[in-house]
């Protein structure tokens, strides 16, 4: 077999081709070849991402009120996210009165089935602290916490700022 090989020169089609499907496969095999799975974890980053995108929010509030140039948030939140599913009411009318049942619907995909999510309610905000400059100023301390108790829903005594 070396002598067969020994006088071979690929073309220079042979040589782009070849090249070409090793880096196809090599793609392939770092995409993970295919659509997302939701995982566990998912509800979890979801909060998460939500709660950071609120803090930057709160932040660039904070920076807007006159002596506050440096700013950092905590937001705590009550519970994770709430999902509402899709559901079919079945309304059964029986001797003595009528009766409601209710199935969820499904759906079914490459990957198993899942439920219907109609909409996803986002955690409440416990708390929030902010630490900044001038958090130690009465007047400061005053106008954050009216802004952030106006602004997210919640009561004074849940809002604390610090310098």
């Amino acid at each position: 077999m070396k002598g067969k090989l020994k006088g071979f020169k690929p073309s220079r089609v042979t040589v782009i081709t070849v090249i070409c499907a090793v880096i196809g496969l090599v793609l392939l095999l770092f995409s993970g070849g295919g659509a997302e799975k939701k995982t566990d974890n998912d509800d979890y980053r979801s909060v998460v991402s939500y709660t950071e995108k609120l803090e930057n929010r709160v932040s660039e509030l904070c920076l807007s009120v006159e002596g506050v140039n440096e700013v950092s948030v905590l937001l705590t939140l009550e519970s994770g996210s709430e999902f509402v599913y899709a559901d079919n009411i079945k309304d059964e009318s029986r001797e003595g009165g009528r009766s409601y049942t209710s199935d969820y619907i499904i759906i079914e995909k490459d990957d198993g089935t899942s439920p219907v999510v109609t909409c996803e309610i986002y955690p409440k905000i416990r708390g929030v602290a902010v630490v900044c400059n001038g958090g130690d100023k009465p007047a400061v301390q005053k106008k954050l916490t009216e802004l952030l108790s106006a602004a997210l829903g919640i009561s004074a005594g849940k809002i604390r700022i610090s310098a």
